[in-house]
């Protein structure tokens, strides 16, 4: 072996030498370290009241739980305008790729739907809202998509009012106010189209061991991944 090559090889072993230390001595710090850290302080904080309630929000599709307050479409427009139109477009029309405000009439959307047509780049409150106090919780808990939480209640029934008349919702004229009392009465055109299901959300018994009733299966040919072999797979069937 030549001087040169003699050379390099026994670099390359110290070097492998040294990071071989230096990893072993990572190792050793990083497990003693873990034993005798001081107790992290200052990250984190205990969440308060304030900061939970522009998130607790869950208005039922029939007015329960709507807040106090009021808006008016007037006032809506507004902030629409400002805050909203930027993804809705100015007529509601859709900007970005993001949703319409005003979509093709329902029976007109039912229709594309049963035939198989594109039913998504066509809906709007006009034809896939089923209630107005969901509409409000949408608004007032995740819009602005940008800021979510940020209107008041106020504000929040404003826009949902302002966009109920911009997509020409039955009973939303110009002079209409929201509020928890007359949002309820609002009869999305949609509404036909959902169905509410108030009873619980199941009713079997929870099992927290042998829960399978099934029959086992052993899956003869053994599964491999490269040159690793894992040997037969047990596999249980889906019925």
């Amino acid at each position: 072996m030549s001087k040169s090559k003699m050379s390099n090889w026994g670099l390359g072993l110290a070097a492998a030498a040294v990071a071989l230390t230096l990893s072993n001595s990572a190792f050793a710090f990083d497990t003693s370290a873990d034993k005798s850290a001081p107790k992290v302080s200052g990250i984190g904080m205990n969440i308060t009241d304030a900061a939970i309630k522009p998130w607790n929000i869950s208005y039922f599709y029939d007015g329960t739980n709507l807040p106090d307050g009021s808006g008016t479409v007037s006032a809506g427009e507004k902030i629409y305008s400002a805050q909203c139109a930027m993804c809705h477009g100015d007529f509601g029309e859709g900007a970005h790729g993001y949703p319409k405000m005003v979509g093709d009439p329902v029976d007109q959307f039912e229709a594309s739907a049963k035939a198989g047509v594109d039913a998504v780049s066509n809906r709007g409150l006009n034809n896939n809202w089923g209630n107005a106090p969901t509409l409000m919780d949408m608004i007032h808990r995740a819009m602005p998509f940008y800021a979510p939480g940020t209107l008041s209640v106020d504000e929040a029934y404003s826009v949902t009012c302002y966009v109920m008349n911009l997509a020409s919702i039955p009973g939303v004229g110009d002079d209409f106010v929201c509020d928890k009392t007359s949002l309820p009465k609002i009869k999305m055109p949609a509404e036909p189209l959902y169905v509410t299901n108030s009873g619980p959300d199941t009713d079997n018994t929870r099992c927290m061991k042998d829960c399978y009733k099934g029959t086992e299966f052993v899956v003869e040919k053994a599964a491999s991944i490269g040159d690793v072999s894992v040997g037969k797979v047990q596999k249980k069937d889906s019925q």
